[in-house]
């Protein structure tokens, strides 16, 4: 019996460093993504979130989020850290899944970094100090949709990079 799909791609280190580039522009000009956790009843929830990079030298592809602390999204991180970030460019021809796991960091000079001092004019004093910290995703998957660039037709399947060890590899769906 012969498969209706077609057969998986087979991708180059050249093309997978290609995908990577482009989803990181992609990311780049997306400020906002989807964060996806696993809800208490075993379900998910999404929500929209302002991401950015990680701090200086950290790996390119690590995620923080400023948060309050008594979100349901950090009660759902610290009981189970994996995480999506899902992210939908402008241009409606770049989609991006991040998966990987996430750390809460409760560090007041950590989460200043990300903190605009001008929010401080519009919150009560000490608001940020006391309730604000950081979700720090340290990203291990890559799911790309692009355009023109990934198997087609466009939106049937899905390119995979899974980061282990280190390197980057093309996962085939089928």
């Amino acid at each position: 019996m012969s498969s209706l799909m077609p057969a998986a791609p087979a991708y180059t280190d050249a093309e997978i460093a290609h995908f990577l580039t482009v989803a990181r522009t992609a990311i780049d000009e997306t400020p906002f993504a989807w964060l996806t956790t696993v809800a208490a009843d075993g379900g998910t929830n999404a929500r929209a979130v302002r991401t950015t990079q990680g701090p200086p030298g950290s790996d390119a592809w690590t995620r923080r989020i400023l948060v309050t602390r008594t979100s349901r999204k950090v009660a759902e991180i610290r009981a189970a850290p994996r995480v999506t970030l899902a992210y939908q460019h402008p241009s409606g021809d770049r989609y991006i899944a991040l998966g990987g796991h996430a750390d809460i960091i409760d560090d007041i000079a950590e989460m200043r970094t990300l903190w605009p001092a001008a929010y401080d004019a519009q919150f009560p004093p000490g608001f940020a100090d006391a309730n604000m910290i950081i979700i720090e995703v340290a990203i291990d998957r890559v799911e790309v949709h692009l355009r023109g660039l990934t198997v087609g037709p466009f939106g049937t399947g899905r390119t995979l990079l899974k980061r282990e060890v280190g390197i980057w590899r093309f996962i085939p769906a089928w």
